[in-house]
């Protein structure tokens, strides 16, 4: 088929136009929906295998929207290395209330919180949050993440907050093929999570 080519003054952009074949590829940057899940019944934990964690994508976006079963409970938070869920005070993170000068942080525990203010368990309560996660299969960079969650306490107060972590420097090494969600105390009641990759 020949080329046409059309002067960019001699179009005018208020005219309807037609155009016809296929858009390959996919922009860098762009975020792939991965996974879209509905939690309906209480479960112990809500696990994200290697099937959408890979080295398909280097970071991620992941969206979380969840009640707990018990009342005032943090919302935590694991990775996965080669299907296994990472023991041990290999994790550091902060969180600051939006609010106030209030804070928690640790730069040598177990798991990673994403809350200051632990959240309730009525109905309308619980948390939603939305990270951003980096360096998922680097050896020299920490696997990290940062964004905000915004909850309500037990009370029905709402509760915002910044959240960031990473593994500490010393595990660098670890590949991050999976996540683990739950909270401190008790079952995740319901919820919806969403994963997307961002292209490279």
């Amino acid at each position: 088929m020949a080329l046409s080519k059309i002067q960019a003054e001699s179009m005018n952009l208020a005219d309807t136009y037609a155009f016809s074949g296929t858009v390959s590829g996919t922009p860098s940057g762009s975020m792939n929906l991965l996974l879209n899940s509905t939690i309906s019944s209480a479960v112990a934990q809500f696990d994200i295998s290697s099937t959408y964690i890979n080295s398909t994508y280097d970071d991620y976006v992941l969206q979380a929207t969840l009640l707990p079963t018990s009342d005032t409970t943090h919302a935590l938070m694991r990775v996965f290395e080669n299907g296994s869920s990472v023991e041990g005070d290999k994790y550091s993170y902060e969180v600051g209330a939006n609010s106030s000068s209030t804070y928690a942080n640790s730069n040598s525990v177990h798991r990673f919180q994403f809350t200051v203010t632990q959240v309730g368990n009525a109905v309308g309560e619980g948390i939603c949050y939305n990270i951003r996660m980096t360096n998922v299969n680097s050896n020299t960079h920490a696997f990290s993440y940062g964004g905000e969650s915004q909850g309500f306490a037990n009370a029905g107060q709402p509760i915002g907050q910044t959240v960031s972590g990473s593994l500490l420097v010393a595990n660098r090494a670890i590949v991050v093929n999976g996540l683990r969600l739950t909270f401190e105390s008790g079952n995740i009641a319901s919820g919806t999570v969403k994963l997307y990759g961002i292209s490279k």
